[in-house]
């Protein structure tokens, strides 16, 4: 008995001592886990601190350059104007002044009358060059005036019939950080209407609803592959204004075919700002 009784105070405590060692690895165990899931949380923290001041960078890099993109295309359209309309209107104004002959009233006073018109024909294009000009200060005048100066000056070349509507909800407010990107999008899709279309008719669509601002610009033009164009991201710089309309959370859509003309549709979220 005294034997039996020892045998089993020794098969207690291997049980006891098993146990202990069992709950010993399994405490290990799981405070192995906690620690690992505690690490990984750590490092995923970091990186996605790492990954936001990058994006961060970038869209702040982005806006410099959209920027400076702006202020550049601006530029050229006042020196185009100014070249090609202002430039030639001031210089039938000096040829028209220069042939005038005090002799013969008449046809002087015709002339001058004439070269008053021109005189006042330019001193109007010049009015409208200074509004454009006020364009790259976006921020200060807000995306509809821009886009209205925009659409304006493409009026007022005598190529484009161009229309113009706007649908905004009253719960609109303006981004200004954003609004810079969807009118540098704008611009680009002008000029490559004015370079590639051969279009006629223009139209553009702002509207805002419900957190979305959306802006549809269509024409008439000759159009290409859009699908082809859409695979390779290559040609016409489509693929730079679907990355820009990506940093600020929005999309970029186009669909044309050969002969059908092109209609481009920009969604903006305007959400959580």
């Amino acid at each position: 008995m005294f034997i039996h009784s020892i045998l089993l105070q020794d098969q207690t405590t291997r049980y006891i001592l098993t146990g202990i060692a069992t709950g010993a690895v399994l405490f290990l165990f799981l405070a192995g886990i906690i620690v690992y899931f505690v690490i990984e949380y750590k490092k995923r923290q970091q990186q996605n601190i790492a990954h936001t001041i990058t994006m961060q960078e970038n869209f702040q890099k982005e806006l410099l350059i959209t920027q400076a993109e702006v202020k550049e295309q601006t530029l050229q359209t006042i020196a185009a104007d100014l070249h090609d309309n202002i430039g030639q209107l001031l210089s039938i104004t000096h040829a028209t002044l220069s042939s005038i002959n005090l002799v013969d009233e008449i046809k002087s006073a015709q002339k001058i009358q004439t070269a008053i018109g021109f005189v006042t024909h330019s001193i109007k294009d010049l009015r409208q060059l200074a509004k454009l000009l006020q364009a790259e200060n976006l921020l200060q005048q807000g995306l509809i005036t821009a886009i209205e100066q925009e659409l304006d000056w493409l009026k007022n070349s005598g190529q484009y019939q161009v229309h113009f509507t706007k649908n905004m909800d009253e719960t609109y407010l303006p981004n200004p950080k954003k609004e810079l990107f969807i009118f540098r999008l704008l611009q680009e899709i002008i000029n490559n209407i004015i370079k590639h279309a051969h279009a006629s008719n223009i139209t553009c669509t702002l509207a805002y609803k419900e957190q979305i601002l959306s802006l549809l610009i269509r024409d008439d033009g000759n159009g290409f592959d859009a699908q082809l164009i859409n695979k390779k991201d290559a040609g016409l710089g489509i693929g730079n204004m679907k990355k820009r309309a990506a940093l600020i959370g929005g999309t970029f859509s186009i669909q044309s075919s050969p002969g059908n003309g092109t209609t481009v549709h920009i969604n903006i979220p305007y959400t959580n700002e």
